[in-house]
């Protein structure tokens, strides 16, 4: 009396499965294709961008690596204990550097 009804939740969750794994698969592949699209239109654009403003965005660079480096420092400066143990941050510095210098050979 039951065996019916098991193989038709069976054949319901199988073919669901199925389903899903199929709208996956298309979802992926319209995403792919979309990607290479956009990627396709927008690269010649931005390398015309590039080498038509290399000044400009050779000094936006700099100054938005600058500007990280300055609010980084001002950051780590008005931590009263850093601000009274330079010696130590160098330290620290120097310890976390050596940490992901580790971590990057081991993960490599």
């Amino acid at each position: 009396m039951f065996e019916p009804i098991t193989k038709t939740k069976t054949h319901l969750v199988s073919s669901s499965v199925d389903l899903t794994g199929r709208a996956i698969q298309t979802v992926d592949g319209v995403v792919t294709k979309a990607t290479k699209d956009m990627d396709g239109y927008i690269a010649p654009l931005r390398t015309s961008v590039l080498t038509r403003f290399p000044i400009l965005f050779s000094l936006l660079t700099t100054f938005g690596v600058a500007t990280t480096f300055l609010a980084f420092e001002k950051i780590v400066s008005s931590i009263v204990f850093f601000d009274q143990h330079p010696f130590l941050m160098l330290i620290l510095g120097i310890s976390i550097l050596a940490l992901t210098g580790t971590l990057y050979k081991k993960l490599s």
